[in-house]
């Protein structure tokens, strides 16, 4: 693989106080006094336990994307452009397991859905066009659907949108157009303008952040009071998969608090996972590590991401102490952060049981009747009335967002008859 410098066209909640219940208990009838209890296995605190909050049936402070209306800069699928010009074929699929439950492409390593949690072991491994390329080229569409984008900041080498499989409020990627680089790994061949690159992306995440940030209701709806900026921005999920589920440098930026859903899925280490999951905090000392050193790392494509561990963690950059450190944080981020309210909820579930809420008391709340539904279901309805991915809404109710993606290239003067000469050979 050549260097980032050759890829510039393309090819390349307890509460302190206790919850009380009132009950009368062998007491003798001239005996009017009420023995006063703690409630015991009917209340539980959401977020702990194993419980998390479901339901939700409060109103959400959307944070409108930006909506565009241009042309595609290729009026077909990514399979027509692989097919047709073969050159281009291997930056346009990936090898993934998708999820037979709710079809959610996943990387051939997981072991379960990060969406819905399905087992994923037995299923094979599969190829799924490359969306994040249709996205660079201007694609219009792949076969199954159309390559439409809930774009909320672009510029000429970087595109900032909300993630469709949102795990936050605000679940952003930053993709680079200005170069192909299929994942983190191969950051280390060219340090420096990794780093330039790197830098570009966290910015312009972080600018597309303050947009929510400066929406009052979004932000006093998700936030405690007291929480400022700086403690927002010290408490993102920022980093890389590897391997991703898309074959395109992303940077994953999740502004904390996750939904509560997604937090016990952190909780119970199915997100972020060892291993798989690369902070930020991790691959910018091993970028800067090297280009001070003035070396490089060179990665191939069977290059191992447990050999490049192997190898930082001899030079004093240990993955294993900066991934615990990492994941501590993201989980403490709800009592830091968090505003959820267990009265915009109908419901907690813990694994398969979905109860009711009786009452609420501070963070406490009183278990209710055993719902007949399911976790999955209960959770693709929040996650439609949770996400800002697509808001506003269509008339109806479904996500909106670019009818076609703003193409990059054209934005930044390099224009559609150079991609298109590109894509010719």
């Amino acid at each position: 693989m050549e260097p980032l410098s050759a890829l510039r066209c393309f090819v390349c909640q307890c509460v302190g106080e206790d919850t009380w219940k009132f009950s009368s208990k062998g007491l003798d009838e001239k005996d009017s006094l009420k023995i006063i209890e703690p409630f015991e296995d009917s209340s539980i605190r959401a977020g702990a336990d194993g419980w998390y909050l479901a339901g939700f049936k409060g109103r959400f402070p959307e944070v409108p994307c930006v909506w565009e209306k241009d042309l595609p800069a290729l009026s077909c699928a990514v399979e027509h452009i692989a097919t047709t010009n073969t050159s281009l074929a291997r930056y346009l699929y990936n090898d993934v397991k998708v999820c037979i439950q709710c079809l959610r492409p996943c990387a051939y390593t997981q072991k379960s859905c990060q969406g819905c949690g399905a087992q994923l072991e037995s299923v094979p491994v599969t190829q799924t066009e490359n969306v994040l390329m249709g996205f660079v080229f201007g694609i219009e569409r792949t076969t199954k659907f159309p390559l439409t984008i809930s774009l909320r900041r672009q510029t000429p080498d970087v595109i900032v949108y909300d993630d469709l499989l949102s795990m936050s409020s605000c679940h952003l990627n930053a993709l680079p157009t200005s170069h192909y680089v299929r994942d983190w790994r191969w950051l280390l061949r060219d340090p420096p303008k990794a780093r330039q690159l790197v830098a570009n992306l966290m910015t312009e995440a972080w600018e597309a952040t303050m947009a929510f940030l400066q929406d009052a209701e979004w932000r006093s709806f998700n936030y405690r009071e007291g929480v400022s900026e700086d403690m927002v921005r010290e408490n993102i999920i920022c980093g890389f998969n590897s391997p991703p589920s898309q074959n395109q440098l992303h940077l994953q930026w999740i502004v904390l608090p996750l939904l509560p859903f997604h937090h016990q899925k952190l909780l119970d280490r199915t997100h972020a996972q060892k291993g798989r999951w690369f902070p930020l905090e991790y691959v910018l000392p091993l970028l800067t590590h090297l280009d001070e050193a003035n070396e490089i790392f060179d990665v191939k494509p069977e290059t191992s991401t447990e050999e490049i561990i192997a190898h930082f963690n001899r030079k004093g950059i240990v993955y294993e102490e900066i991934w615990e450190r990492c994941y501590e944080k993201y989980c403490a981020s709800a009592d830091l952060l968090s505003n959820w309210n267990p009265k915009d909820f109908s419901y907690v579930v813990k694994k398969s049981d979905v109860h009711s809420i009786a009452s609420v008391h501070g963070d406490l709340v009183e278990l209710g009747k055993r719902v007949e539904t399911s976790p999955a279901a209960v959770q693709a309805e929040d996650k439609m009335k949770l996400q800002n991915y697509g808001r506003k809404y269509t008339e109806n109710g479904l996500p909106g967002g670019s009818r076609s993606l703003v193409l990059a290239a054209s934005k930044s003067g390099r224009g559609f008859e150079q991609l298109e000469s590109l894509l010719r050979h």
